[in-house]
């Protein structure tokens, strides 16, 4: 039997070698990509938080010189400073949205009558001589919508204590992936460097302006939005308004949309105070809302994010809205990231040079 050379593979051969390849590599990836599809959410923040809380980690890898156990007392310290207060707050708002729930389904199990809601009554009161309504027609429109309401909150709160286990189940994922990330962060940005086709000192200002995005939408959005939460919900609770760690988780929703913020929730506050005569302590809120809640916003958001994500506040807005929608919570970190990533990539595609400034050009990856 012969044993000279097989002849080359003809062009058609080679063709159909590589069709099949990449179709196999395709279904490969579609694959992975289902399997991990119901941990989107925990990829995202595992990811957010290892950005976030890398420089206490790396703080930590020059005190302990071991890179495992500075990565697991870096993830414990996720579970202090975030997971367990976020729990506790979460907890207590589900628990006070039962409490309404009950409440609504007592008042309007046997109809409703506008003169046992003293705020609303006194609001009617107010507003119907001024607009000349029909005080029949405007008791009927209110009964119909707050019945409605109170239809809506109970559904919502169900929902929300049954996802409870699911939030749980999640932040211990979120944790674990957290720490594997924290861990071998370093190879997995040095491969991710690697494949960007760009020369050095392009790959790391990509590699910054994502970092310092993140940094931007941590620091500068998500540490405000809760310590204006905690300002709103406190004040809320001294002043006796029900449901004060509700509207307190409310506050941190609300404070991260541009225009809108956590007045979104203490103005109504003030507006409440006002219709049931507590005019002190609409006053005290008002003041509490101008100069610490809204004012935290101000005073903070300049040192915290400056000029980091390079994005117009128009750009923002649509990112922060739009993430919000598409990924979720997360999607207030996601969704400028994603923004900023496109910028950075027409920069490049453009040939108009990046930021310069603070860009290393050894052969090493930018340590994100």
């Amino acid at each position: 039997m012969s044993n000279s050379p097989r002849p080359a593979a003809t062009g058609t051969h080679r063709v159909a070698q590589w069709t099949i390849f990449l179709c196999a590599t395709a279904a490969v990836v579609y694959v992975c990509l289902l399997i991990l599809g119901p941990f989107v959410n925990v990829l995202a923040w595992s990811s957010v938080l290892t950005i976030a809380f890398h420089p206490a980690h790396h703080y930590l890898v020059r005190k302990t010189g071991r890179v495992s156990l500075s990565a697991l007392i870096s993830s414990m310290l996720v579970v202090v400073v975030i997971v367990i207060p976020l729990l506790l707050m979460t907890g207590l708002a589900v628990t006070q949205m039962l409490a309404l729930r009950d409440y609504l389904q007592a008042t309007f199990k046997d109809g409703f009558d506008l003169s046992t809601v003293v705020p609303v009554r006194r609001a009617y009161e107010w507003i119907a001589p001024r607009l000349g309504l029909e005080p029949p027609v405007v008791a009927a429109w209110i009964t119909q919508h707050l019945t409605s309401l109170a239809g809506l909150i109970a559904e919502k709160t169900l929902a929300m204590a049954a996802g409870v286990t699911g939030v749980v189940a999640s932040s211990i994922f979120t944790v674990f992936a957290m720490f594997l990330l924290v861990r071998d962060g370093n190879r997995i940005v040095a491969v991710i460097a690697r494949l960007m086709p760009f020369e050095q000192a392009r790959r790391d200002a990509m590699l910054l302006r994502i970092r310092d995005v993140i940094y931007a939408s941590v620091y500068g959005v998500v540490v405000i939005a809760m310590i204006q939460g905690t300002l709103c919900g406190s004040m809320f609770w001294v002043l006796g308004i029900p449901s004060a760690a509700l509207w307190g988780a409310v506050t941190v929703l609300t404070s991260v949309l541009p225009l809108i913020g956590a007045a979104a929730v203490w103005v109504p506050g003030v507006i409440y105070l006002l219709i049931i005569g507590h005019w002190p302590q609409a006053i005290v809120l008002g003041v509490w809302g101008t100069i610490l809640i809204s004012g935290v916003d101000n005073f903070l958001r300049p040192r915290l994010v400056g000029g980091r994500v390079g994005l117009s506040e128009l750009v923002m807005f649509f990112a922060l809205l739009g993430g919000l929608q598409a990924f979720g919570l997360v999607g207030i970190v996601m969704g400028p990231v994603f923004f900023a990533v496109a910028a950075s990539i027409l920069d490049m595609l453009s040939n108009e040079p990046a930021a310069s400034a603070g860009i290393t050009t050894s052969e090493e990856p930018a340590d994100v």
